[in-house]
């Protein structure tokens, strides 16, 4: 199959990862974002060498549209929102997780 000079300008990521539970196991987790698609340089540029939680969390706030596969304390579906993005990523590792996640899963890798 060929490739298109252009692609979509929005692209899905699945985020998943592990995380230990109270008896120290760890458990696997997985979420889904959409997000606005950039260049490698545009991320750069708007990061401009500022690799913080502050400044990755503005950077995820601005490209996100939207998640699935969030659940609330009651397992029902989590809306998206800004804050509820905030709230995820009170875990620890889960914002920088995502950013990573974007990074490699919004540009062109090997295929499988």
């Amino acid at each position: 199959m060929a490739i298109k000079i252009t692609v979509s300008d929005i692209a899905g990521f699945k985020v998943d990862g592990v995380i230990n539970d109270a008896a120290g196991n760890p458990q696997a987790f997985d979420f889904s974002l959409t997000a606005t698609r950039l260049s490698g340089d545009d991320v750069d540029a708007k990061l401009n060498g500022d690799y913080t939680a502050p400044a990755i969390m503005a950077f995820m706030l601005e490209v996100n549209k939207g998640w699935s596969g969030v659940r609330d304390a009651d397992d029902k579906p989590l809306p998206y929102s800004e804050d509820a993005f905030r709230e995820l990523c009170k875990i620890p590792g889960v914002l920088f997780l995502a950013y990573k996640c974007y990074r490699e899963q919004t540009g062109a890798r090997a295929k499988n």
